[in-house]
């Protein structure tokens, strides 16, 4: 069996925020479903735990046996999802749909990336931040949900 490199993908309530369950697992499905649709392989992974939904993003690599992944597959990666972050919000009912907030972190590093981050920007955030190769076992791409907004 071959091992195919990929990120790890985490939906979960924002740091400080009381998100139910409910809302961080309509985001992921709708997330994943969206990067599904657009081809990409997210498998759930289920470790035990509670408090996110967690995924697997895996990665077609060159080479079978490549260990890093160039920081530009991440970069494409990313910028895929937060394409499908901006389609929540300019859904039907834009006013209703949590604020989410995409960190990656590598390692002991963590990077928030605003999302509406368009590609030059992403781009320089990511290179400021994050070595050219990367191993897949160390990233993780992290999708914080808040409580979508109230309405009187």
């Amino acid at each position: 069996m071959i091992h195919q490199p990929g990120f790890r993908l985490v939906f979960r309530a924002a740091p400080g925020a009381n998100s139910s369950p409910a809302v961080v697992g309509d985001v992921a499905r709708s997330v994943t479903a969206g990067l599904r649709a657009a081809n990409q392989r997210i498998e759930p992974v289920y470790d035990g735990t509670r408090g996110g939904d967690l995924y697997q993003w895996l990665i077609a690599a060159a080479g079978a046996a490549q260990p890093l992944l160039p920081l530009a597959t991440l970069i494409l990666s990313v910028a895929q999802l937060l394409n499908e972050v901006k389609k929540l919000s300019s859904s039907k009912t834009p006013d209703r749909q949590p604020p989410v907030v995409v960190v990656i972190r590598y390692g002991a590093a963590e990077t928030a990336v605003p999302p509406d981050s368009d590609q030059a920007l992403l781009e320089r955030l990511l290179r400021e931040h994050l070595p050219v190769e990367l191993d897949p076992a160390q990233t993780t791409i992290e999708v914080q949900v808040a409580p979508p907004p109230q309405t009187l």
